[in-house]
């Protein structure tokens, strides 16, 4: 890992474990399409406010990726709280979610707004299997990372930034972890239901858990009764037409 810059991270975020995940997401971008012969990102770990001529942002002060430099942008004060909240594993899984978005601005296939976010966050799920398959993690790491992309969900459905809500980005990670990661409209991605939110033991079910029942569709009022008496009018107009015709052809043979 190059680094561009260090700085002392707190918590259970340290440089060691940095440096360790940042090398197993090299291999395991090799495992993806066209990952082989991609460069990886540069690594730029701080803390405070970076600034890249390259980076349409000025004053990157949250952990992102740069299109125009190829680089990650690590800002160390996220992760230390999601470590000190959630755990080490989920406080790096951010790191994962950045190499997902340069992964896929390197394929052309990133999604724009929420959904280049929710597709990074199921890089990130993919990249939990691929480590865990490898045997690298400690119990209750899963755990940790559904608990972070949990908790960095918004529910500012209108805002330009919106990045998904807790639901959806527990959901796009999970789906990765389950699945493995495909790339966005990818034929031989499965269909996927949303899953239930994390319950703690003992607790009662939630409505997304236990949903009610379907409604039944309306009838908009309408009783089945006027349809029965509408069918039965327009068979006695249809009588009385012919009984009529009836009469009008016995008249006229009487005046013949």
């Amino acid at each position: 890992m190059q680094f561009l810059h260090e700085m002392p991270a707190h918590a259970a975020w340290d440089l060691r474990h940095t440096m360790a995940v940042d090398d197993l997401l090299k291999d395991y971008l090799k495992t993806l399409p066209a990952g082989a012969t991609m460069a990886p990102p540069r690594l730029f770990v701080y803390q405070g406010t970076a600034f890249s001529r390259a980076c349409p942002n000025s004053g990157i002060d949250a952990p992102a990726y740069c299109p125009g430099d190829h680089t990650i942008y690590l800002e160390t004060g996220l992760g230390d709280q999601v470590a000190a909240k959630f755990g080490d594993f989920g406080a790096l899984s951010i790191l994962a979610h950045e190499y997902g978005h340069a992964y896929l601005f390197k394929r052309k296939q990133h999604p724009e707004g929420k959904y280049g976010e929710l597709a990074a966050d199921t890089f990130a799920g993919g990249f939990a299997r691929f480590v865990e398959q490898k045997g690298y993690l400690d119990p209750g790491d899963i755990d940790e990372a559904r608990a972070t992309f949990a908790a960095v969900g918004d529910y500012e459905v209108y805002h330009h930034d919106h990045h998904g809500t807790p639901a959806e980005r527990r959901q796009a990670f999970e789906q990765g972890y389950q699945q493995g990661f495909r790339l966005p409209g990818d034929a031989a991605t499965p269909p996927t239901t949303p899953l239930p939110p994390a319950q703690a033991p003992g607790a009662p079910p939630t409505a997304e858990q236990n949903p009610p029942p379907p409604i039944a569709p309306l009838n908009n009022g309408a009783s089945p009764v006027i349809p029965l008496l509408g069918l039965g009018m327009g068979g006695l107009l249809l009588i009385l037409i012919v009984v009529g015709v009836i009469n009008m052809i016995n008249q006229a043979r009487v005046d013949d």
